[in-house]
């Protein structure tokens, strides 16, 4: 008997050690996007652009500012996000003042931001020149730009998630909003107003 107790707690004590549970990191859902067919359109602002099927434009209506300022979104249903656009005349003070606010605008999130990247472009074939700001970490609008004819128009655009700005699981579609926005500022022309 005394055999058989020693035999039963030793097996007992080899099979009782394991090691120590950890828990899994949490996962996120796969994002798939459908592949890019781009449309022309036109706001009810003097622009137009280039967008993918699965964008639509709203318009903001009753936007309180300044008298001539045209405000409307461009909406990616399926990412849960929206470009928030805003179109202004460029007036008798020139444009200084406006690429000053587009500057502090973007940078106004260098709280939270881990940095901030800026990329001038220029498309002197559509006369659309700017800057493209990238930030990184936990921002609540991670990409804005600006673009410009100098003369007569400046657009300003900002995008927004409509959940928490986690940079992990927002990676692919913020990668689809980055190439959808390139596209979109190729694609700028200046209409008359």
């Amino acid at each position: 008997m005394n055999k058989a107790m020693l035999w039963l707690i030793g097996l007992s004590a080899l099979t009782a050690c394991r090691p120590e549970a950890t828990p899994k990191p949490r996962g996120y859902f796969r994002i798939e996007h459908p592949d890019a067919t781009y449309r022309a359109v036109q706001p009810e602002c003097p622009v137009s652009f280039e967008l993918p099927q699965y964008a639509a434009v709203e318009r903001v209506v009753g936007a309180k500012g300044s008298e001539g300022n045209c405000w409307f979104n461009v909406v990616f249903p399926t990412m849960h996000a929206r470009w928030h656009m805003t179109w202004v005349p460029v007036g008798a003070n020139g444009i200084s003042e406006m690429i000053e606010d587009a500057h502090q605008l973007a940078f106004s999130h260098d709280v939270k931001a881990l940095g901030i990247g800026r990329k001038r472009f220029a498309f002197p074939e559509h006369r659309a020149y700017g800057v493209f700001f990238e930030l990184d970490g936990p921002v609540a609008s991670p990409l804005q730009f600006y673009a410009t004819d100098s003369t007569g128009h400046f657009l300003r655009g900002s995008l927004y998630f409509d959940h928490v700005p986690n940079p992990d699981s927002l990676a692919p579609s913020l990668d689809r909003a980055r190439s959808d926005a390139r596209h979109m500022l190729e694609t700028l022309t200046w209409l008359e107003r």
